[in-house]
């Protein structure tokens, strides 16, 4: 039955659309920026803090977001801020991947013999350590995210600068269900090797199996810098317990290197335009939000 604009049905009815669509808007916010306080998601959806409030209670109920207490300089040693992020519950309702996952297991294990080895580390990022893990594990790792890598990567091709490519990954990895975004770091410093970007993933649809196989971290890291042809480190996983998984992308290293080749060929050095807004955090707020 279609319900007339003007009946109190249709009103309630689209009241609980609305609603929905606000507690979505909540929901995806919490992901890219959290943890955040109910105070800074009001100012960010024009709502009173009131108002993010009864989303986030009613969300926190479900068991799909929690609270993180966090005390800030300003607050010093006085009563702990509340911060919300997306709990494990949260990470379970926006999906897992685990239907690929296992179609890649089947093709994969096919081929290679299960067994518990010290494996060779040649999918690990610059300087990180490889972890003990099956051949088999590594292999379906390496097979999964060559499956990722060999769909996008054609599409950062043509993108020379590194900032440009790494905010194109992270919308890659948003469309394909890991909540991609991009933070800022240390863009007011006046020395351009001391800037960067981080790399964030707010959900990992394969976090549960990450976190028995380390090795699926260890491959995907080694795929972000193959598909931003820099070095780059892992700075905290979902697997391993962080509420967002974050790459540290040296990208202020990069350009400085890339200045420096320009001057030497007599060129002018290229300049970035204005693309869509990303988090600019300091480098002492990572600590609070890693």
């Amino acid at each position: 039955m279609k319900l007339d604009a003007g009946t109190p049905g249709a009103t309630a009815e689209a009241a609980r659309e609305s609603d929905g669509s606000t507690r979505e808007r909540v929901l995806q916010l919490v992901v890219e920026e959290g943890p955040i306080s109910a105070a800074a998601l009001g100012r960010k959806l024009n709502l009173t803090a009131a108002a993010v409030r009864r989303h986030l209670d009613a969300m926190t109920d479900q068991g799909i977001v929690e609270v993180k207490n966090v005390t800030t300089r300003k607050r010093g040693a006085g009563r702990p801020s509340r911060r919300y992020v997306l709990s494990s519950r949260g990470q379970r309702v926006l999906g897992d991947d685990y239907l690929n996952l296992v179609r890649s297991a089947l093709s994969v294990l096919e081929q290679h013999t299960v067994g518990a080895t010290e494996v060779e580390n040649d999918g690990v990022g610059a300087g990180d350590e490889g972890s003990r893990d099956s051949e088999a594990a590594r292999a379906l790792a390496r097979e999964y995210f060559a499956r990722f890598e060999a769909r996008h990567e054609s599409e950062l091709k043509g993108l020379e600068d590194l900032d440009d490519r790494t905010e194109k990954l992270a919308a890659l990895f948003n469309a394909e269900g890991f909540a991609g975004f991009t933070r800022l770091v240390g863009r007011d410093n006046p020395l351009l090797a001391m800037q960067s970007t981080q790399l964030c993933q707010g959900h990992c649809p394969i976090r549960e199996i990450a976190a028995a196989h380390p090795v699926f971290c260890e491959e995907e890291t080694a795929m972000i810098s193959r598909l931003l042809e820099v070095d780059v480190r892992r700075l905290s996983t979902q697997a391993a317990g962080a509420h967002v998984c974050t790459t540290h992308v040296p990208v202020g290293r990069e350009k400085l290197a890339a200045e420096r080749r320009a001057r030497a060929a007599g060129r002018t050095p290229q300049t970035t335009g204005p693309g869509r807004k990303r988090i600019v955090i300091s480098p002492r707020q990572q600590e609070r939000l890693s």
